[in-house]
Formats: C-alpha cells, structure tokens, sequence
C-alpha cells in the first residue's frame, strides 16, 4: 500500500490531507514538532511521529525525518505549513537516503514566493500584477522611498518581506519613521501600494505546472487583521486564470494560496502568496466522494488523470474555525454585528466530520499546547503556532 506522510498536522489542513488520502485508500502517517498536533488525534491516521522542531533544529529534524521514510517506507511526503521550506531545502538530502515523492517546489522558487517583494517582481506583465511594491534593505533606500513615494495623495502598506498572519503590518499611516521598520539586508521590508476594495484569498493544487483543484473565497471575519476564520465561497474567474497562468508560468508543484483586493473599478490585484496549504482546502471536504479521490490520486500517482476539478463555489457552503470564532476574544466583537450569527450558522465547520468527530471534540488540548508555549516565550498566541517552523530568508544548513 502507497504510504504518505503529512507534515504540518497541526493545521486542519492537515487533518483534511489525513481524512482525504485516507479514503482514497492511501495508508497515513502524520509527523509534528508540536506534541498533540490536531491530526493525531484522526482515526484516519495510522503513525503518528514527533520531530524535532525544524527552525532551531534543522540537523536532527532531517535526520529522524529520514528516519521515520526508512522505517515506514514513505512514499510521498505532503507539507502544509512553512516547513515546507526546510523540505524543499533538504530534498537533495532526502532523495539520496531515500528517494520518495515531495510535494514542494524547489526551494528557489518558493524563495521567490515567500518574499513579498520579490513575488511582486514577478508578476510584472502578468494578467493580474500586485500593486506597487517598494523593497526596502537599508536606511537609504528607506529615506528615498519617503522623499520620492510617500505623499498625501497615497496611501502605502509597510510589511517585513518575510511575515506570516499580517504580523508587524503597518498600515496606512500618516507618517513613517526608519525606527519602526529597521529594515536590513537580513530583515527586508516592504512598501505596497494600499488598494481599497474586497478581499479574496485563493487555494489551489498544482501538480507540475497542472491545476489540480482550485477554490477562491473571501475571508470574512478575522482575528484582528491577520488570520482568516470564516470563509465564504466566491466566483471569481480572474483569479482562477491567474492561478493558471501562475502555474503555468512558474511550472509550480505543491499547494499555494494568494490574496487579492478588488477595487472599485473591478480590478484585481495579487498582494501576495502563501507557497503552501491555506484554508481554501476545506472546501474540497464538500466535493463527492469520487472527486476527491481523483484530487488525492493526482498528487501521489504519477500516471494519474491531472483534469481540473472545478468548484462550484456558489453551491458550497462557508467554512469556518467555529471555536476559534466564539472564544477568541479579538472576534467578540463581531457578536453584536447583525450578519454575524446568520452566518454562523450557515457554515461548516473546518475540523467536525461526523465520521471522524474526535478531532473536533479535542481542540483545547493542541490549543492549550500552544497557550503554554506563547506564555512560556512570551510572544503572542499567532506566532506561538509557527515559532518552531517558520522561515524568514536565513541561509538552511543540515549540517
């Protein structure tokens, strides 16, 4: 039997990953650096293997990761989270101890994406571009970027190029100080154009510069202006032949989201990608039973019919993080909103499958896991879910 490993099985993507190989009838291995990862807890899931942290620990994270291929004789390896790029840094490595299918890019084009100014640099020309993005390295490129750019009559969003969840965004001020950024050649910035209009946020398969599966969604409702929690379905045939034409520009391979703004006059900009899983995947959990054994069948099998599946997105319900939406103090004050328990009860949720419900009924544990950690770093609680496997652009050695 084909044996897949999922990495980043602390995200619900991945416990979606775990429930649709699964019953497609692949065997399912999960591994974490995280001790209670939601994934673990899936029937769905038959081995569960604790890593060590791959950000502070990137030697003896490879080594009992290809520990754990040999031992379980993996066949094809699938990350959602950023440790997709200590996977894909690593591959060279991996391939010689034990050649196996890695659902990653290579590295310098994930590189690429990652920066948010590079990315922008990319898509100039592109059908949809980002709006205009000014790299900042040292004080000096600061200081003519204010002279020349920064005036009354626009508007800018300043971002570290590396950054996850909207951390450390400054946005729209009236008045910007060197200080507040201290942007280096280690710790870049940027500055973007800010665009007023409504949000989009895509996901997408992509198998060796094929779409596989795409959804497009508008993420309603935040915890404060970063990480989305509901998300509603939407049309938009702009951002799909983007994604197409991303994917067949760049060759990508792997799992990739994007986020656009739509302006008054109906154009769409990209701001920026997410170079692995986004919360678009649950959406495929709605597909039929066959559709998403073909998804799964077309990451793992080489020879596999890579035909697009279309989403009808206006015949899916919303998806939401429903406890992260009632007990997260930042969303209370949606409470009061109309709309707000109307949707709620519109939508599914992204963990409850009736069929595999202890995920769901569990969530405090890995939640508490990670409290414990953003108290004992003293860092907030959104960091505290990547501090162990986030990436910022610094040189990866396994050595």
């Amino acid at each position: 039997m084909h044996n897949v490993l999922i990495l980043g099985a602390r995200s619900p993507a991945g416990l979606t990953w775990a429930r649709m190989m699964a019953k497609a009838g692949y065997r399912v291995h999960i591994a974490e650096s995280l001790g209670y990862p939601l994934g673990r807890f899936s029937k769905y899931t038959c081995t569960y293997t604790r890593l060590p942290p791959p950000k502070q620990q990137s030697k003896q994270w490879l080594e009992q990761l290809i520990q754990l291929l040999l031992r379980e004789k993996i066949d094809t390896v699938i990350p959602n989270c950023e440790e997709v790029f200590y996977l894909a840094s690593a591959d060279a490595l991996i391939q010689q101890a034990h050649p196996c299918q890695l659902f990653t890019s290579a590295m310098s084009l994930l590189t690429q994406l990652h920066h948010k100014g590079f990315f922008a640099q990319l898509t100039q020309n592109w059908p949809v571009t980002a709006p205009e993005t000014i790299l900042l390295t040292n004080q000096a490129e600061f200081t003519a970027f204010k002279q020349q750019k920064f005036s009354a009559d626009k508007q800018w969003v300043f971002k570290p190029a590396y950054s996850r969840f909207a951390t450390r965004t400054v946005l729209c001020p009236k008045t910007i100080e060197y200080s507040q950024l201290q942007a280096n050649p280690q710790q870049p910035w940027v500055a973007q154009q800010y665009i007023d209009g409504q949000e989009y946020c895509s996901y997408s398969i992509i198998r060796h510069g094929q779409l596989v599966a795409h959804s497009c969604y508008h993420p309603k409702y935040r915890v404060g202006q970063g990480a989305g929690i509901y998300f509603a379905p939407v049309q938009q045939i702009k951002i799909h032949q983007f994604v197409e034409h991303f994917a067949a520009q760049t060759h990508y391979h792997g799992q990739v989201g994007f986020d656009f703004i739509e302006d008054s006059a109906g154009r769409i900009y990209v701001l920026e990608c997410n170079p692995r899983a986004t919360s678009g995947i649950h959406f495929l959990e709605q597909l039929s039973q066959t559709a998403q054994t073909a998804i799964a069948h077309a990451v793992v099998q080489a020879d596999a019919d890579l035909a697009a599946t279309q989403l009808e997105m206006d015949l899916l319900q919303p998806a939401m993080h429903n406890l992260v939406m009632l007990f997260t103090p930042q969303t209370w004050r949606f409470f009061t909103q109309k709309t707000f328990w109307h949707d709620y009860h519109r939508a599914r949720d992204a963990v409850w499958q009736r069929q595999d419900m202890l995920p769901y009924l569990i969530q405090l544990i890995p939640t508490a896991e990670i409290v414990f950690r953003a108290m004992s770093l003293h860092i907030d609680f959104l960091a505290a879910t990547t501090v162990d496997i986030e990436w910022d652009g610094a040189p990866l050695t396994f050595y």
